[in-house]
């Protein structure tokens, strides 16, 4: 859950390990899909396992296996249409950063809060803007399980 342009917003979370240390999340809106619908995902990239507070870093949204502590975030529009692209905002006056409260290796059970702002991607293909140009997500508080083997 958090604020998304200082509206309420719910996704859904899954994670898997990206090594041993960190894990990939992908986060998708929640609500139904709908053939000419839009949801958004938002990506952060081999985020570590252990408690703290992280910097984000802007990533190239193709990357390969992404940079590390990274996090993008993307609306597709329809089943075939390609979406929006959004990367990190590279203003000093922003917050891009994300906190790990708690990480139980046996359960595997990763709390945090995240606070990140995106802008659209200049190289982003999309055929017509939907969208707004900044998306500032704040206050976000997650807790994931980790799926799959290290």
């Amino acid at each position: 859950m958090a604020l998304k342009n200082k509206q309420e917003w719910s996704a859904s979370p899954t994670a898997t390990f990206f090594n041993r240390d960190s894990i990939n999340v992908m986060v998708e809106e929640c609500g139904s899909f709908r053939t000419h619908g839009e949801v958004q995902w938002l990506s952060i990239n081999q985020l570590p396992v252990k408690t703290g507070n992280y910097p984000l870093q802007i990533t190239r949204w193709d990357a390969l296996n992404g940079t590390p502590l990274s996090a993008w975030l993307y609306t597709r529009i329809g089943e075939n249409t390609t979406g929006e692209r959004y990367n990190l905002c590279r203003s000093t006056s922003e917050i891009n950063e994300i906190s790990i409260d708690n990480y139980n290796p046996k359960t595997r059970q990763l709390d945090g809060h995240l606070n990140a702002t995106f802008v659209i991607d200049p190289e982003s293909d999309s055929p017509g803007r939907s969208q707004p140009d900044t998306i500032r997500i704040h206050d976000a508080i997650f807790s994931v399980v980790v799926n799959g083997a290290i």
